[in-house]
């Protein structure tokens, strides 16, 4: 098909010519038959001539056709594992004053981990992402205005599974920020806001097996954002 200069990656194509030559017995035929309803301006076979073939043929297996590999993946489910912990969270406000604090706390644990030593070319299986954090905020909330001063902080985890060839595992060391949120009614309907992310602009580290084998070092800064809220 390439060689008359028709795209031999077409299913058309490909289940057209296959029809014509079990039909007509002969390459040559089955060509000349094809490129007599193949229309270059367009490169493609006539429509009406498909369907002529889709109707009058159906193209099946024989003793004669070459082996062909597919190869064919799906989805699986993979091994088991139980995971465990539990969260603690409280929030307080100091009488009418506006100000008040809140905190939360949370374990997590699971039965199987990643060994570092392990075969490098056999794939291990573990929980990624499970880690324990805590968060704890300032807050002031009163007369239309809030805002909320939070320190969020994450223990170390585990971020990927065998990667590349080496089947490496990566970790994400502990990280914190201080994150900072305001608000003001302006009136019932109107409203501003204000919010800085990672005020004490934090580095994000990963790594390989050992804490030394570095794998990203992320460093966004600190990101602010002003908005207006208006209610109709």
């Amino acid at each position: 098909m390439q060689s008359i200069g028709v795209d031999a990656g077409s299913d058309v194509n490909l289940f057209t010519m296959t029809a014509l030559i079990d039909q007509l017995g002969s390459v040559p035929a089955a060509t000349a038959a094809f490129q007599a309803h193949y229309d270059t301006s367009t490169n493609a076979l006539q429509q009406s001539y498909v369907d002529t073939i889709l109707t009058a043929y159906n193209v099946t297996g024989n003793a004669n056709d070459p082996l062909y590999q597919f190869s064919i993946s799906s989805p699986i489910n993979n091994k088991s594992a139980d995971i465990w912990g539990f969260e603690v969270a409280g929030q307080h406000f100091f009488g009418r004053t506006g100000f008040g604090v809140a905190a939360a706390y949370t374990y997590a644990r699971s039965n199987v981990g990643i060994d570092n030593g392990a075969d490098p070319s056999v794939d291990q299986f573990a929980i990624v992402g499970l880690s324990d954090t805590v968060n704890a905020s300032l807050i002031y909330d009163k007369g239309g205005l809030s805002g909320r001063l939070t320190y969020n902080w994450r223990g170390k985890f585990l971020a990927q599974l065998n990667r590349d060839n080496y089947h490496n595992p990566v970790y994400t060391e502990p990280y914190g920020q201080i994150d900072f949120n305001a608000s003001y009614d302006i009136t019932d309907n109107l409203s501003v806001s204000a919010e800085a992310i990672n005020l004490t602009n934090e580095t994000e580290v990963q790594y390989n097996s050992i804490y030394h084998r570095l794998h990203n070092e992320t460093r966004s800064g600190t990101t602010f954002f002003a908005g207006i809220g208006v209610k109709f």
